[in-house]
């Protein structure tokens, strides 16, 4: 794969990553502000909607978002793996990560919906 190319799909993938990450957090800290300080009595599907929704798009954004990253990882060519920074990136376990930032926000989730009920 050239290498520019190359650089240009992991830049992209990287910034995915981040706005996947900022918006689900964002939306889930602006959830619990609401559980916290809103009356939401009789809203509290409205609310546990808002909840359940960014979460599970938040969890599945992060789990396909890193799993191309261990794609493009997995394709560097041996010159590419040779150098530090392909030593280094190969050995992030995107694998591992991806599940860790995606149980993060279900638990998020699930600890907003019992604060809801």
């Amino acid at each position: 794969m050239d290498q520019s190319l190359r650089s240009s799909i992991q830049t992209s993938t990287f910034y995915y990553f981040l706005i996947v990450m900022f918006i689900t957090t964002v939306a889930q800290l602006t959830t619990m502000i609401v559980i916290m300080f809103a009356d939401i009595s009789g809203k509290e599907l409205l609310v546990a909607a808002a909840v359940v929704g960014p979460a599970l798009m938040g969890a599945f954004g992060i789990i396909r978002v890193l799993t191309n990253m261990k794609l493009i990882v997995a394709e560097m060519d041996a010159k590419m793996l040779a150098t530090n920074w392909g030593k280094e990136i190969s050995s992030i376990p995107f694998g591992i990560l991806k599940f860790i930032f995606a149980g993060v926000f279900v638990a998020i989730a699930i600890v907003q919906l019992i604060t809801i009920y």
